[in-house]
């Protein structure tokens, strides 16, 4: 994921706010995505075709989810956040740890821009490489491994190999309490091959960046790194939908982006100890099989692509 996606994201945010019908209201996005993000945004619609209007439903999506979750848990982290501001504009527990993770750059620029403005939580910044080990970090700013915890994994798998995706939700699952949930969005892998992808992949393949990842069975994926299902849904679903795109069924259908909650089964002390320690034996499984059994299940989403 580039510093180019935040300021892409940031600017449809920007874009949402000023519409009369909006789905959520972000007053910083314009003043973070600034020029930058206003022409990366009119390249990848150049490049598409017009407007992702999914992106605005997956906001809308992610804020009610947190916003719910945050009523129970004592800790959020978003991995790969960008220049999110939901720790500024959402009604929050003011005792609620917030941690945020992502490359320097991208905290800079963001600084740069809410350096006087008040979270409504307790928010921490991470630096660290989310397609890295950055649990020392995460651990090092004081998040609580025994806590239940909700992980945010917005727009990201899109942009990592599906190793790094594993590892990375292996790597949560070791790190916080029964009960925890990890939310993502998840691409199918019709169109990945489109012609309106074709610019991205050609980037990737000039800059030594992973192609995109997509998969048809999120479930399997999110088992793999040794979550339960918890919730899967998808664009214009009644539960994803916000009036915005055109219904469809909920659940798992192969070729379409998916939503999808995961969950850390609730166990006792001496069993959770056990789950952990079969995930880091295991390591998840080479086949897709993990400590809670194999879970298996049978229109992505066309992201931002450098220009």
């Amino acid at each position: 994921m580039t510093a180019d996606t935040a300021f892409w994201i940031a600017a449809v945010r920007a874009r949402e706010t000023e519409r009369r019908d909006r789905l959520f209201a972000d007053v910083y996005a314009h003043d973070l995505a600034g020029q930058r993000g206003c022409a990366i945004m009119a390249a990848s619609e150049r490049a598409s075709g017009g407007e992702n209007a999914f992106i605005p439903v997956r906001v809308r999506w992610f804020d009610d989810l947190i916003v719910s979750a945050a009523g129970r848990t004592r800790q959020v982290v978003l991995l790969g956040a960008g220049l999110d501001t939901r720790a500024f504009r959402l009604d929050l527990p003011a005792d609620l740890d917030w941690y945020e993770i992502d490359r320097h750059e991208v905290f800079t620029a963001k600084s740069n821009v809410l350096t006087d403005c008040m979270p409504r939580c307790r928010r921490h910044v991470v630096v660290a490489d989310v397609g890295g080990d950055w649990s020392p970090a995460l651990l090092g700013a004081g998040f609580d491994p025994r806590a239940e915890t909700l992980w945010v994994a917005e727009g990201l798998f899109f942009y990592l190999p599906e190793q790094a995706i594993v590892e990375m939700l292996r790597g949560a699952a070791r790190i916080c309490g029964s009960g925890s949930l990890l939310a993502a969005d998840v691409t199918g892998t019709a169109g990945l091959d489109s012609p309106a992808m074709r610019p991205y992949r050609a980037w990737c393949e000039r800059n030594g960046v992973p192609p995109p990842f997509g998969t048809d069975d999120p479930l399997a994926l999110f088992a793999a790194g040794g979550w339960q299902l918890g919730h899967v849904t998808a664009p214009g679903a009644p539960d994803a939908n916000y009036g915005r795109l055109p219904p469809q069924a909920g659940g798992v259908i192969p070729g379409r982006t998916h939503l999808v909650v995961g969950q850390l089964p609730a166990l006792d002390q001496a069993s959770q100890s056990s789950w952990n320690n079969a995930i880091r034996k295991s390591g998840g499984g080479t086949d897709g099989s993990c400590p809670i059994g194999d879970v298996r299940s049978p229109a992505p989403v066309v992201e931002h692509w450098p220009s």
